[in-house]
């Protein structure tokens, strides 16, 4: 039986003109850039993201957030016309919905998808597995040492602001799962990704429960140039980009602002 590679990709906000940093301009920022590390080459072979000989690609996606992001985007020509393009041209590609084209896309990979509806989702899949140990978990989205699944804005002064409890998945949530759950890792070859602002925390607490290695940011990354980066996020001014292990304080992986992550 192979091993589980599991992408958890959160969500976007409802997109807020007024965000005085602009989040979630785009809707499919945490999707698209695990699917363009397995997109099509020139020749028509696919690149790979997992190895198909030991690892299995479970897709979890929090579908709330895509679910709210469709209807805002269809509802506001006039106020957000870049983003209900956005869903005109996912609709001209005959599909319903954003959801409908996520599925779409994780079939043409081999991908399994699941849907997730809460964070506690998560944990309950992971435990679920039984047998089948996760090889690696890899995360995309929101985030603030915890990891959102989606983000809400602030109607006073329409800063971003955490989503609600049952969208986030807390360090100290970890413990719902367990070591035996996961691949023992003795070396940093294949390790736990978070990529999102903010994640050194949790990759720390994550490896330090698991005894795996996980790596994560401490401040901004960038989604801005994943389609240039096939799929690679980048570091911003004053992040950097950590490993983390149990058997030692986290190691400082030499990358500078505007490197893309790998």
């Amino acid at each position: 039986m192979k091993n589980a590679f599991i992408i958890l990709s959160g969500g976007p906000s409802i997109y807020d003109p007024k965000d005085p940093d602009k989040h979630d301009q785009s809707w499919d920022n945490f999707v698209t850039a695990p699917l363009l590390r397995s997109r099509l080459k020139p020749n028509g072979e696919r690149l790979l993201v997992h190895d198909p000989k030991t690892e299995d690609v479970h897709w979890l996606v929090y579908e709330p957030a895509y679910k709210d992001r469709w209807t805002s985007d269809l509802a506001n020509k006039t106020s957000a016309p870049t983003q209900y393009e956005h869903a005109v041209i996912v609709m001209k590609k005959g599909m319903l919905n954003y959801l409908d084209l996520l599925k779409s896309r994780a079939k043409e990979r081999g991908w399994k998808y699941e849907g997730l509806s809460t964070a506690q989702g998560f944990w309950n899949y992971i435990n679920k597995l039984k047998s089948t140990k996760v090889s690696r978990v890899w995360f995309y989205g929101h985030a603030s040492d915890d990891l959102w699944l989606s983000l809400n804005h602030d109607p006073s002064d329409h800063a971003a602001v955490s989503p609600d409890s049952d969208a986030i998945l807390t360090r100290a949530d970890i413990k719902k799962i367990a070591a035996f759950s996961f691949v023992p890792q003795k070396n940093a070859d294949h390790p736990h990704k978070f990529f999102g602002c903010n994640t050194k925390a949790f990759a720390e607490k994550w490896a330090n429960a698991l005894s795996v290695f996980a790596l994560g940011s401490s401040d901004k990354v960038d989604f801005k140039f994943i389609h240039a980066n096939g799929g690679m996020v980048t570091l911003s001014a004053g992040a950097k980009w950590y490993q983390c292990s149990k058997a030692s304080a986290p190691k400082q992986i030499p990358l500078k602002a505007g490197e893309a992550v790998p």
